[in-house]
């Protein structure tokens, strides 16, 4: 049975293009092999058959205008998206990630269901590592990494593992807005005083639609450029220590995600001022979860974020400067209806023509230069048969001519970085990574309690 693509999915769908597929990565790594069959047999269970849109490929539409189908695939074969394979020697990082960018730079079999997982055996000795891929059209990157966490030992049938702590109460305000929006009307009937306040309420949301939509005045960096489709991935197999990234937010009246764009401004400050071109901001895009809190996954999963803007100022060369400046512009993001709005454009896109729908993409590529995500994992240790997680990073899909991916991802203890660039722009994310890790120490020697 056919079922059509909600906008809220087929954006992830119709926004991708040759050189940027809407890919969402995820790299998990082992201190011990991993049994493929217990993981195939969890495969089975926990994800095929709670999630039956994983047996399910897409078909395009033949009319413009209509969304795609999801259609099930009758000659659906497990083995078509599992593969066991041995790391070439000398099976360290560099191979990995050599491996690993080779796979998210060759799109997914549009023929078959668009998910692969791909289990590397001998990383860093006896270790093992796994790299999942799924189209974005399936769901988002929180979505994802709850449903690769089903696989594990400790997973409890119903429990949800995860939210975005990064940006509190959220979603919880979003859906309440959205509420407030549709009760509005009926009660100015009897509060025709209040139509005045309600005007100057339209004209904020007119203002955020067109900051939204309309590009940022940043200027272009060497970071900006035309992709060519080869993907490089690089990241941090052994993390920050978490709790000391917390106990230098509290003592800066900061949270979290406000100290990780600090550092990630920094390495990027690093970067461009190592090539003499920096800049005043770098603007990036960040996905919002918007689920309400503790909602469980849908059996079709789904896409529910927002995507909002933030200029990271990378001129600054201070630490507690570049603090300050971004706790403001990230305040401004949550006090503003930006997350709703967000949301009801990205939906709106999807019901344009593909070459209206193609113009927004690169009107958004003008402000952006990529994505910056930073996801909250399990606090405990997690294990598939025994194999313990040592850590974990992804990244999600982007569009038009983004080219550089950025991710932060916390699991037991440890925050996680790592980056995606596309080589003919951005050869060396190793450097900005290495700049990363130099400008962490930096931070918390400034900022530390």
């Amino acid at each position: 049975m056919a079922t059509r693509m909600s906008p809220g999915d087929a954006v992830w769908y119709l926004g991708e293009n040759a050189v940027n597929p809407m890919t969402i990565s995820s790299i998990m790594w082992y201190d011990r092999p991993v049994d493929v069959d217990l993981l195939r047999e969890r495969l089975r269970e926990r994800l095929l058959e709670q999630h039956p849109i994983l047996k399910r490929r897409i078909v395009p539409s033949r009319i413009p205008g209509r969304m795609p189908k999801w259609v099930q695939d009758r000659h659906f074969d497990l083995d078509h998206h599992l593969s066991e394979d041995a790391l070439p020697p000398p099976g360290d990082q560099a191979t990995l990630q050599e491996w690993c960018s080779d796979e998210r730079t060759t799109p997914l079999d549009r023929r078959r269901p668009l998910w692969h997982v791909s289990v590397l055996q001998g990383y860093r000795g006896d270790g093992c590592a796994l790299h999942v891929r799924i189209h974005h059209s399936i769901g988002d990157g929180l979505a994802m990494m709850q449903l690769l966490l089903t696989l594990m030992d400790e997973y409890e049938p119903g429990a949800v593992h995860l939210s975005d702590r990064s940006w509190t109460d959220l979603a919880g305000n979003v859906l309440a807005t959205g509420g407030e929006l549709l009760t509005r009307g009926a009660h100015l009937a009897f509060h025709p005083t209040e139509v005045v306040e309600l005007a100057r309420d339209g004209v904020e949301l007119v203002t955020w639609a067109g900051r939204l939509l309309a590009p940022q005045r940043v200027e272009r960096s060497v970071l900006q450029g035309h992709p060519d489709g080869t993907k490089l991935m690089v990241w941090d197999p052994d993390g920050f220590p978490l709790d000391e990234v917390k106990a230098v937010a509290r003592a800066n009246d900061a949270t979290i995600n406000d100290l990780v764009m600090t550092v990630m401004s920094g390495a990027l400050h690093r970067y461009l001022a190592e090539q003499d071109r920096l800049v005043d901001d770098i603007a990036m895009m960040i996905p919002v979860n918007l689920r309400r809190p503790g909602q469980p996954l849908p059996r079709d999963l789904g896409n529910r974020i927002g995507l909002l803007p933030i200029r990271l100022p990378v001129r600054h060369p201070d630490p507690a400067e570049r603090l300050e400046v971004l706790k403001v512009r990230i305040q401004e993001l949550k006090d503003s209806p930006a997350p709703v709005l967000s949301r009801l454009l990205i939906v709106a896109t999807t019901l344009f023509t593909p070459v209206v729908e193609r113009g927004i993409h690169r009107l958004n590529q003008l402000r952006s230069t990529g994505v910056l995500t930073n996801v909250p994992g399990p606090r405990e240790p997690l294990h598939i048969g025994g194999s313990q997680l040592l850590g974990t990073i992804g990244w999600g899909g982007m569009t038009a001519h983004l080219n550089l991916s950025a991710a932060f991802v916390s699991l037991n203890g440890r925050i996680f970085s790592g980056l995606v660039t596309d080589a003919a722009i951005t050869p060396d994310p190793d450097h900005i990574l290495r700049h990363l890790h130099d400008e962490y120490a930096e931070v918390i020697a400034a900022l530390g309690p």
